[in-house]
């Protein structure tokens, strides 16, 4: 799905934005930043996984 580089660049981006923003998408599912900071943190330590592109 996404390179670790890839991820990466995604993590620190969500880390310039506050951790308690909230974020909406598509159909009314609202996520905070900080929710989504653990998410890819968590793809990127798992690593080696062929989902992820690596």
């Amino acid at each position: 799905m996404f390179t670790k580089y890839e991820l990466a660049t995604i993590y620190e981006a969500l880390n310039d934005l506050h951790p308690g923003t909230r974020v909406q998408f598509e159909g009314g599912v609202e996520v905070a930043v900080s929710d989504l900071s653990e998410k890819v943190l968590r793809l990127i330590n798992e690593g080696g996984d062929a989902n992820h592109g690596d």
